[in-house]
């Protein structure tokens, strides 16, 4: 009989801990013969903590859902290691590790009722009918649905099918919760609804999530950290407000949100920031130069609610005209070519009663950065 453990339903709020759940050493995965290579990962590495909420975000063919494979056993590193815990994985079939997997398609069996999806994993480990059903009313209990196990999944919405799928991933309460992709057959709505409702199970329960998306709202939503992936590669690890306010990469600064982007000479650095200079003579000053020398050419990269919109004789700022102007409820979104540039930077002011000024197609402007709102990108 497994060991009695607290209700994850009443269970204290659990934060990320130092200590490493998944630790992915220098791992690369190809497919293919040598002469139709496909290097799907591409000496991948990654510390995941545990009771950490962890998301692979990145568009597809990327490598994130590989690497969530390799994770749960379905496929073997090419080289490289993973351990869990501090041993290693590699070789281990599936139902030999303490881990789950949550499908995009739900995976769940129509035959059965919701309460004996959730029970089925518990029968192949050999639990009690007691001990079973405590848990499964537990689990149902956990994700809202104490009053459907006697349903069928074709009675359910897709919400709640995905509710009893995840349900059935938690039973037996393993180490590591594997998400791949279970909120983008969801409507809008109910995959806000969702996103809220994992973030609260992950909390609860205090079990490592490790979860794959495309959406990179999803992604800043409901991730303590993320891992941008792009050809195999993971290009950043951080926060989301790391990532989406200090990209140290193009592809990142593009992929999460809206982003400007400028090219630039670094005129000068010292210990309190750096001076660059576009084409046309006009200076952005930017907080540091992050390892740059006086001279190269870097990119900057600019979010555009970060730009302040001025009349042109308000002071300093970059010249420009507003080209289109679209209103979009919440905030208006301004195009501005830059003068002097075969450029355009996008601007997003937050619509507010009482605005002090409102600026039309063909104005003149001035666009004011702050130091802080400028990333020097590493490439």
């Amino acid at each position: 009989m497994p060991p009695a453990t607290a209700s994850p339903a009443t269970a204290n709020p659990v934060t990320a801990s130092p200590v490493t759940a998944i630790d992915v050493r220098e791992v690369t995965k190809l497919f293919g013969s040598p002469a139709d290579e496909v290097r799907a990962l591409d000496g991948v590495s990654l510390a995941i903590r545990e009771n950490e909420f962890f998301t692979l975000l990145g568009p597809s063919g990327c490598g994130k859902t590989t690497l969530l494979r390799l994770i749960a056993g379905f496929e073997q590193p090419t080289s490289g290691a993973i351990d869990l815990y501090g041993d290693p994985l590699t070789g281990l079939p599936p139902f030999r590790r303490p881990v789950n997997t949550v499908f995009q398609s739900y995976a769940l069996f129509p035959h059965m009722t919701v309460a004996d999806n959730v029970r089925f994993g518990l029968e192949m480990q050999g639990w009690s009918k007691a001990d079973m059903d405590d848990r499964v009313e537990r689990m149902l209990a956990l994700v809202q649905l104490e009053r459907h196990g006697g349903r069928k999944p074709a009675q359910l919405s897709g919400g709640q099918q995905q509710r009893v799928a995840l349900a059935r991933a938690l039973a037996n309460q393993p180490k590591v919760l594997l998400l791949d992709e279970p909120l983008s057959a969801l409507d809008l709505k109910l995959r806000k609804e969702m996103q809220i409702e994992l973030k609260r199970l992950q909390t609860e329960t205090g079990i490592t999530f490790i979860f794959v998306t495309h959406d990179q709202e999803e992604a800043l939503t409901m991730s303590d950290r993320l891992a941008v992936m792009h050809d195999g590669e993971v290009l950043q690890v951080g926060r989301p407000e790391e990532l989406y306010e200090h990209p140290t990469r193009r592809f990142v600064a593009d992929f999460i949100g809206e982003t400007n982007f400028l090219e630039a000479t670094l005129a000068d650095s010292a210990a309190d920031g750096a001076r660059f200079r576009l084409d046309t003579g006009a200076e952005l000053q930017a907080a540091r130069a992050h390892g740059h020398a006086v001279g190269s050419r870097v990119t900057l990269a600019v979010r555009p609610e970060r730009v302040a919109l001025q009349a042109p004789d308000d002071g300093a700022g970059l010249p420009g005209a507003i080209d289109r102007v679209v209103y979009f409820g919440t905030d208006t979104s301004y195009h501005v070519s830059l003068q002097g540039l075969d450029a355009a930077m996008l601007v997003r002011v937050q619509n507010r009663t009482g605005a002090a000024r409102q600026f039309h197609e063909g104005d003149p402007v001035r666009l004011q950065v702050p130091p802080e709102a400028v990333q020097v990108l590493r490439d």
